[in-house]
This record gives structure tokens, C-alpha cells and sequence, in this order.
């Protein structure tokens, strides 16, 4: 794999054409610019986006679909990977990226809910969203929960979390690039940090007492960010007891499988997540010789 990673990132076209193949995966997608933007600079990164940008458009006519929703699709993918890529430029280390990604999306959605033009953005969708729960057979009372907010908590539900693993994927593959192993050590010391952790668990309180859409809107960010924290603590303990990965496993099928126990894994690595930012799960772990 490591091999292939370098094969495709020695050449920005073939980095460029991977990511318009894989435009309809957002983390791949984003990952691969955003590691190209962190690689070689924020205007190579741009040029690259403008032009697969105008790839998806080219793809879209050739297939006979529509070019500007696959010009839509690439703009949204490609942004979203070049400004990851010029946070890892600017932080150089991927805890920092990390927080920094937690924070500008907290401000984004924030500002989003506060202006109310998240049913202009995106009310197309929670129309489809509506409609495709409503053959499931849905009652109206869960539609109902939808229309006034929940299907918002779930898209950025949805969102958050892919653009998060996007930056690790795109920090992966620069740490493969420069050929040196300070992935898998620097992702084990992840941490929401203790500004942004006391706002992340404050909200998550506040999500428990109140229906407010800005409130509602931030927990899901607030829990998915207390989720990568808990799998880097689970990751710690795994690396310093030396766990077989067969111990670790499950826990990424049950979050990867869209099943009733995947809100059970999540919650409890969030729970993890949010007991280690106050109490420093990993603290013992330091404290060995």
C-alpha cells in the first residue's frame, strides 16, 4: 500500500485523476488533495481543484448525467481537501490540524444555524431525506422531528466526520511520502484539548436540556470529536499493551455497519472521549519506563 501511495503522489496528474475517479467518496476525494496542498502548496492545490473541477464537469457530459451537479460535487470534495491541506501546512502536526478542523467547523455550523440558511442550503436534501423516510413508513410524528431539525443533526452528523477522516487519511499519506512513521504515534496522542474539550462537553450537556437548533447542530460535531478522541485512547492502550488488532477490530466493523449497535459504538468511544479530556485516560501510559 505504502508503495502505491507514492507510485500515484509522484505524479500531480495522477493524484488528480484518483481524485475525480474517487470524487464520490468524500474523505478519499478530499484526502488526496488536501495531502497534495500540504505537499506542495496551497496555489498548486488550487490549480489542481480548479482543474478537477472542470474534470467532474467533462465527466458528467461524457456520461450523459448532468455536468453542473458533477462540477458541484468536485468543488465541494476538492475545497473541502484543499482547505484541510492548508491547515496541515500551517500546523505541521497532525493534534493541531485536528483541533484547528474541530474549531473552523464549530464556527461554520454555528454561524450557519445562527443566520438560518442551512434550510436554503441544504432543504433540497432534507426533502429527499423526508421522502425517503417517509416509503420506509415513517410516522408523521418522526417526520415531524425531521422537518424541525433532526434531519440537520444528522447531515452534519454525516459531514463532520468524513472531512475528519479525510485530514487523517491526507496526514497518513504525507507521513508515507516523507517516508517517516510519526503517523500511528502522533494520531495515539489525539486530543480535542482543554478549551475546545470544556465547549464540546458543555454543549453536549447543553443538548440534553434544550431543543435550541444551535445547540442541537453542534452536539453531533461535539460528540463525533469526543469519538476520535476515544479511538485515540483506545489506540494508546492497544499500541503500549501490545493488544492483538483482532481486539480492535470489531470496534470499526460495529461504526462501520449501519446497524442499531453502531449508536452503542459510538456513544461509548465519545464517553471515552470526553472522560479522557478531563481525567487523562493515557496518563498511566506515560507514566511507564
Amino acid at each position: 500500500m505504502k508503495a502505491v501511495v507514492r507510485w500515484v503522489f509522484a505524479k500531480p496528474y495522477r493524484s488528480l485523476l484518483l481524485a475525480i475517479g474517487f470524487a464520490p467518496l468524500l474523505p478519499v476525494a478530499a484526502a488526496i488533495l488536501a495531502a497534495e496542498t500540504a505537499g506542495r502548496g496551497v496555489a498548486r492545490g488550487l490549480v489542481q481543484a480548479g482543474i478537477g473541477v472542470l474534470g467532474m464537469a467533462v465527466l458528467g457530459f461524457v456520461s450523459g448525467g448532468e455536468p453542473t451537479v458533477f462540477a458541484s460535487l468536485g468543488a465541494i470534495c476538492f475545497g473541502i481537501g484543499v482547505a484541510l491541506g492548508a491547515l496541515l501546512r500551517w500546523a505541521g502536526a497532525l493534534g493541531l490540524a485536528f483541533q484547528a478542523t474541530v474549531a473552523l467547523c464549530f464556527v461554520g455550523v454555528g454561524v450557519v444555524s445562527l443566520l438560518g440558511a442551512t434550510g436554503a442550503w441544504l432543504g433540497p436534501l432534507v426533502d429527499q431525506i423526508i421522502e425517503a423516510l417517509r416509503a420506509l413508513g415513517a410516522t408523521e410524528q418522526q417526520l415531524e422531528f425531521v422537518r424541525s431539525g433532526g434531519a440537520m443533526v444528522l447531515i452534519w452528523a454525516a459531514i463532520f466526520p468524513q472531512v475528519v477522516i479525510a485530514l487523517l487519511l491526507a496526514y497518513w499519506c504525507l507521513a508515507v511520502m516523507s517516508g517517516e512513521p510519526r503517523f500511528g504515534k502522533e494520531f495515539r496522542r489525539l486530543e480535542l484539548g482543554r478549551l475546545l474539550g470544556v465547549t464540546a462537553s458543555v454543549i453536549v450537556t447543553l443538548s440534553l436540556v434544550t431543543e435550541a437548533a444551535l445547540v442541537q447542530n453542534l452536539s453531533s460535531l461535539a460528540l463525533f470529536s469526543f469519538l476520535f478522541q476515544g479511538l485515540a485512547v483506545m489506540h494508546a492502550w492497544a499500541h503500549a499493551r501490545r493488544w492483538h488488532p483482532a481486539y480492535i477490530a470489531p470496534v470499526y466493523v460495529l461504526l462501520a455497519t449501519p446497524t442499531p449497535l453502531i449508536v452503542a459504538a459510538v456513544l461509548g468511544l465519545s464517553a471515552v472521549g470526553l472522560i479522557d479530556n478531563w481525567f487523562n485516560l493515557r496518563a498511566p501510559l506515560q507514566a511507564q519506563p
